[in-house]
């Protein structure tokens, strides 16, 4: 299969007017299209061309969105506002333009998942309203949402689920991303520890109000980092418990939101009968194959790696029956989560349906917390 071209920039206009950039890669031609990945990222749109010619050559179309404020998007830059209503605006604009080809997918790492799942959940309420009047522009109907080690909220990404706040993670990335159109170099490691130990001194009022201030990170930072803070829990059965959305989560053991991933898939579609939703889980963390050591990632790369996974959800989801049919009618085998582990053999890998006794503690729903 040949190598894709280079994309295609695209404008796209938010529901209030603000300018949203993205860059359009298409697949080879040899081939039927699969279908066309949307990922938005605060991280720079052009920094993810390897990750989007990866779905090229899985015969997939992928449209890169910087989100409102960051890079090439207009707009104010306030992390987790807005991006479920942006999402499904640019979904809209592909699906005027002629654009999609093939079923939408929605897909993300990190906060790039954040932007997956709450698309999903503005795509479905739109549908609720679709149902009494009819649109001049309906958000085309997402095929799936593939979310890999999501990054979901505020306060998900602020504390511990016990409440504890994540202080030397959320420092470190709001000193980098948290701030500006572009991210910033992260901070020196010692610089980080010293920053972290004078927070952990003084306290969490004087952290909330003190350590990310307007003179050092501009107009409106010291807001942002209160807002941070005084975030409440999201409530994720709330939110998405009446999705009929197909989801794919991809979690790892050794993530820090590891325990966030398995509460979202409880809710994910937990109050709306036959929803698909299955988890992939190994032995890495926040940068998944690539926390891996050499021979285990070597080993996932010879059985096609996630990719190999993420296809094959696909193709049940496209398959999936709709919501409604008869559980006698359904068929469905599929495990609902696997785990990437050690083979039978010396240095082999596989992947293996988990069962509540092998998921690791946070995705285990008998667990105790």
């Amino acid at each position: 299969m040949r190598p894709a071209t280079a994309p295609d920039h695209l404008d796209i206009t938010a529901d209030d007017g603000v300018r949203l950039t993205a860059d359009h890669y298409r697949a080879p031609a040899e081939g039927e299209v699969q279908g066309t990945v949307l990922i938005r990222t605060p991280y720079g749109r052009t920094q993810y061309a390897a990750q989007a010619h990866a779905w090229c050559r899985a015969g997939y179309d992928v449209v890169v969105q910087d989100v409102r404020g960051r890079y090439g998007s207009a707009g104010a830059w306030n992390p987790y506002d807005k991006e479920g209503p942006d999402g499904a605006a640019t979904a809209r604009y592909l699906a005027g333009k002629g654009l999609l080809r093939g079923p939408l997918i929605l897909a993300g790492a990190s906060y790039d998942a954040h932007c997956a799942v709450e698309a999903a959940r503005v795509f479905e309420a739109a549908r609720v309203l679709e149902a009494a009047r009819v649109l001049e522009a309906a958000a085309p109907r997402p095929l799936a949402v593939v979310a890999m080690v999501p990054a979901l909220g505020l306060c998900e990404t602020a504390r511990e689920p016990d409440g504890t706040p994540r202080l030397r993670d959320r420092i470190g990335w709001w000193h980098q991303h948290g701030f500006g159109r572009e991210s910033g170099h992260p901070l020196p490691a010692a610089e980080l520890r010293r920053i972290y130990r004078q927070a952990e001194e003084r306290g969490m009022d004087w952290t909330i109000h003190n350590l990310m201030d307007d003179a050092t990170y501009g107009p409106g930072s010291a807001a942002g980092w209160k807002r941070l803070w005084d975030a409440p829990p999201a409530d994720l059965h709330g939110l998405y418990g009446l999705l009929n959305t197909p989801l794919l989560m991809i979690s790892g053991q050794r993530d820090f939101f590891v325990a966030e991933a398995a509460e979202l898939v409880r809710a994910w579609g937990s109050a709306a009968p036959r929803t698909l939703v299955e988890t992939l889980w190994g032995p890495w963390g926040h940068g998944l194959a690539s926390d891996l050591d050499a021979g285990t990632a070597a080993a996932l790369r010879e059985q096609g790696g996630l990719m190999a996974r993420i296809k094959d959800f696909l193709g049940a989801a496209s398959g999936w029956d709709p919501p409604g049919a008869k559980p006698e009618l359904l068929g469905h085998s599929r495990p609902p989560a696997l785990q990437w582990e050690p083979g039978n053999q010396p240095h082999s890998w596989r992947w293996a349906p988990a069962t509540p006794e092998t998921l690791p503690h946070p995705l285990n729903n008998h667990g105790e917390s």
